[in-house]
């Protein structure tokens, strides 16, 4: 009888051992599980904070096109900033103002010329007269906005001027 009881107490040892490690191997499986959900949101989060800080434009230069003493036609020349990936131009919003009137545009393959790392943006049907402040606000999709003053020049020739 003696040997029967040191069995049961045996064999109860073990399955108390193996429910034991049962448990360990769910709570591991959950932790771990947990941990990866964390780091693929700590990854995005990343990749959020990079693209919000370093996508923008950098303005190289504008020119304009001079009629019946008024600027015509803006074309602005975008490169983007240091580190910024590649931005979706068609998602790009360019808000304009001369003082007097302001209008938003939103970029499209009419407007707009991608060329690598290089956008060339037209804005057509303005009247600016010589001396007029123009302002533009360029919105990207994400990242930082990009604002540009000019002033027309006192004195416009015909053809196509730097304004910057």
């Amino acid at each position: 009888m003696r040997n029967d009881k040191r069995a049961e107490m045996g064999v109860g040892t073990m399955i108390i051992f193996i429910a034991m490690v049962l448990v360990a191997a769910v709570a591991a499986s959950v932790l771990i599980s947990t941990a990866n959900d964390v780091r693929e949101q700590a990854t995005q989060t990343g990749v959020d904070a990079i693209r919000g800080v370093s996508s923008g434009y950098d303005v190289q230069y504008v020119s304009a096109d001079v009629a019946d003493n008024q600027v015509q036609t803006l074309r602005v020349y975008l490169k983007t900033g240091a580190g910024s990936p590649e931005i979706d131009a068609s998602k790009l919003v360019v808000s304009i103002t001369d003082g007097t009137t302001s209008a938003d545009l939103v970029c499209n393959d009419t407007n707009t010329v991608v060329t690598g790392d290089r956008i060339i943006m037209t804005i057509s049907g303005l009247s600016a007269d010589p001396g007029t402040a123009i302002t533009l606000k360029i919105l990207p999709q994400y990242g930082y906005a990009t604002d540009l003053s000019l002033r027309v020049p006192d004195v416009l020739t015909p053809g196509t001027m730097f304004l910057r």
